[in-house]
């Protein structure tokens, strides 16, 4: 138990902390570095671990029925439109307002559609009431959040419409975001075949489940990779991609990588060890912990410097509110 939590533990701070060597990419644009970073992560290093962890790969997904392997590829592009969305409102919003509205809506949904999914409207009696509330709380914590972004805006001297309106289409884009962020959970509740298509062949029960990230992020990473080529064509700056001068910027887009698809694998191992109620313990501390990681990380570098004193305290009222939606849907599972 105490080593599945570590891992876990060690999952919720690599996808609280990953987006921090953003900052340190020079000269690039959004589009750059969000290139460089899908590519490392989602598919490089997607692709490395699988072929580290798993036997047969090619033997595992050739036992899957065609139609899972489908389900998961249209569930991992759809989740890759959230994470062009997710690069967008963190540049948008920042890390420390953006980071826990999407994932506060992740974490929400995330637990809410596979309970709905095995339960049905069953899931509304008895203990399972937690959920529902939950998700009303999370729903005020986001509302609180993005009333306290409003009054970051108009607490400054002077006030930039420009800047104010950014912000609210932030705010619309990190919803977007966060509820289809929430996919990775969905899909690894659904792949079952993969799972156990992995397991046949050898794979150890704590490992067969990060099958599902192969075809997941695979596909997810090509929506973001393809979406990222279009915006440096529109823009004409593809030649700094690999501008001699900028080739160092690859080496924290490796480490955003590195830690954001490292963070997906550790989960996964940890609620594996965890054992029937992995997904139910395991989720609300990778989830809550990243939250907190993510917002001391935009914290720290100065976001909310300035900001109305009212604005901080609806800030950590939002914030509140989300970590206790995210400890509180749980408690409705079996």
């Amino acid at each position: 138990m105490i080593e599945a939590i570590s891992l876990i533990i060690f999952a919720a701070v690599f996808q609280g902390v990953f987006l921090l060597p953003m900052s340190r990419a020079r000269g690039w644009a959004w589009e750059h570095i969000w290139l460089a970073f899908s590519a490392t992560g989602m598919i490089a290093c997607n692709w490395v671990l699988t072929f580290l962890l798993l036997p047969n790969p090619a033997a595992i997904f050739a036992g899957v029925p065609h139609h899972e392997l489908l389900t998961l590829a249209c569930f991992g592009i759809a989740w890759g439109v959230g994470a062009v969305l997710f690069g967008l409102a963190m540049d948008m919003l920042g890390l420390a307002l953006g980071y826990p509205l999407i994932m506060g809506l992740n974490a929400s949904v995330g637990t809410l559609v596979p309970l709905l999914w095995t339960y049905g409207t069953a899931m509304f009696s008895g203990r399972r009431l937690f959920i529902g509330v939950g998700t009303v709380i999370a729903i005020a914590g986001i509302s609180i959040c993005s009333i306290a972004a409003a009054r970051r805006e108009s607490g400054k001297h002077q006030i930039d419409s420009r800047a104010a309106g950014r912000t609210f289409s932030g705010l619309a884009v990190a919803i977007a975001s966060g509820l289809l962020s929430s996919l990775p959970n969905i899909g690894l509740y659904y792949g079952t075949a993969s799972v156990e298509s992995a397991r046949r062949l050898g794979a150890s029960s704590t490992l067969a489940g990060n099958a599902v990230w192969f075809i997941f992020f695979t596909f997810g990473g090509a929506v973001n990779v393809l979406y990222c080529w279009w915006l440096m064509i529109r823009h004409k700056n593809t030649h700094a991609l690999f501008a001699p001068a900028r080739v160092a910027n690859w080496l924290p887009a490796l480490a955003m990588g590195g830690m954001w698809i490292g963070s997906f694998y550790l989960y996964g191992i940890g609620t594996a060890e965890l054992g029937q109620d992995g997904s139910t313990i395991g989720w609300p501390i990778f989830v809550t912990l990243s939250i907190g990681v993510g917002v001391f990380g935009g914290l720290s570098r100065g976001e909310w410097k300035g900001a109305n004193p009212k604005a901080r305290t609806l800030l950590w009222l939002g914030l509140f509110l989300i970590v206790a939606a995210v400890l509180l849907i749980p408690l409705g599972g079996t």
